[in-house]
């Protein structure tokens, strides 16, 4: 990243995926919040959340292949442009019907918008910058993920969620300038490089370190996600907390994150990227077990504070090792697929919480989800590291066509 342009791109990228991010949070508190007040039951909520990330997972072989092939230029300033119509819709309907149509074609934009800016990253700086690159990204997502909520809640409770979506349709059109404007550019067509067969889920199969990184991503996500889903019951009904002590342990694991962000970004080469990931993976157990302890709300504060670093490290180092990996050709259909499955273990998490707490109290559900996290690393640690060491790279495997 020493040269200006891969510098500009990069923080082009940087500010764009932030904004982007702010802009979507923002959206998505304030249609929950038109949806609670105008008398929407918990299964229209539910329903919201289903319909966001249902196409990041039906259609990531879809959205792969595209990224792969087409000009990224064209699918970012394209996927933006339809996503900004697609919320000053939202922002003129109440219909619940119509809104959950709206919100899944925005999730299929979103599919194609994101993947295609993992795709572009590794091309930007190259692998060997790209922890510190992934870590910059991540730092600004969660800044503002961080101001996200407040900023939602106050832009509601003065304007309604009309001024929020529109807000969010704004910041679409951030994202087609930083498309406009980046110079580095990818696809197929664009780089005339041969076209890879085999789909995403091929190509992560056939990798001896993909096809250990991605169970373990499921895994964490349905544990992260299983213990979101009852955090408030354990804040509020065991430990009788307030809701600002809610937003306060909240805010302390989002602080966390951002520190084990900035401390994962300094590390460098597969094998350091592995045992990082880990490392932070059993912090990351431990914290929620210790979560399940906790005496009172304020104890709390120093637990997220750690499970928030160790989130901060995994997810950097998942993105580093997983981007890295695959070959320029097939990124796209790599990081489809990672998205996919994010989003599809996410959803499971949702059903499984609601299952597990009708028999189980919230101190139960986080002590399983920290034993079950625990067990993964010890079992895997030694293939991931031995994996993460050797030269093979997804192109150099035979795939299915």
């Amino acid at each position: 990243m020493s040269f200006t342009s891969p510098r500009r791109d990069l923080w082009l990228v940087v500010v764009a995926k932030s904004v982007s991010l702010l802009g979507d949070e923002v959206a998505a508190v304030a249609l929950v919040l038109r949806l609670q007040s105008h008398g929407a039951q918990p299964i229209a909520i539910a329903a919201l959340l289903i319909a966001a990330m249902l196409p990041l997972l039906l259609l990531a072989g879809i959205v792969g292949r595209l990224v792969d092939r087409y000009d990224s230029r064209v699918l970012l300033v394209v996927s933006s442009l339809a996503q900004g119509a697609l919320c000053v819709l939202l922002a003129y309907t109440t219909d619940t019907g119509v809104v959950l149509g709206l919100v899944a074609a925005l999730g299929a934009g979103q599919a194609v918008n994101g993947a295609t800016w993992q795709a572009l990253v590794p091309t930007i700086v190259g692998t060997e910058q790209l922890p510190k690159a992934l870590g910059l990204a991540q730092a600004g997502t969660t800044i503002a993920g961080i101001a996200a909520p407040a900023l939602a809640g106050l832009l509601t409770g003065l304007y309604g969620a009309r001024v929020p979506l529109l807000l969010d349709a704004a910041t679409f059109l951030a994202i087609t300038a930083a498309g406009l404007l980046i110079t580095t550019r990818r696809g197929s067509k664009v780089t005339g490089a041969a076209r890879t067969k085999g789909g995403g889920l091929d190509i992560v199969r056939a990798d001896p370190l993909l096809s250990i990184l991605f169970p373990l991503l499921a895994l964490f996500v349905l544990l992260g996600a299983m213990v979101n889903v009852v955090e408030v019951f354990l804040v509020r009904e065991t430990l009788h907390a307030s809701t600002t002590w809610y937003g306060i342990v909240g805010a302390a694991y989002g602080v966390g994150a951002l520190v084990g962000t900035v401390l994962g970004a300094r590390l460098r080469g597969n094998p350091a990227l592995a045992r990082a990931f880990v490392g932070s993976a059993v912090g990351l157990a431990v914290a929620l077990a210790a979560f399940a302890g906790a005496p009172t709300v304020a104890w709390l504060l120093p637990v997220a504070l750690a499970g928030g670093a160790a989130n901060g490290v995994l997810n950097l180092t998942l993105g580093s090792l997983v981007m890295g990996r695959a070959a320029a050709e097939v990124r796209g259909r790599v990081g489809a697929v990672l998205n996919g499955v994010a989003s599809g273990t996410q959803l499971a998490a949702f059903a499984l919480a609601g299952l597990l707490a009708a028999v189980l109290t919230p101190r139960e559900i986080f002590v399983a989800a920290g034993v079950s996290g625990l067990l993964a690393p010890m079992l895997f640690a030694r293939r991931l590291i031995h994996a993460a060491a050797a030269s093979q790279a997804p192109t150099q495997v035979r795939v299915p066509a």
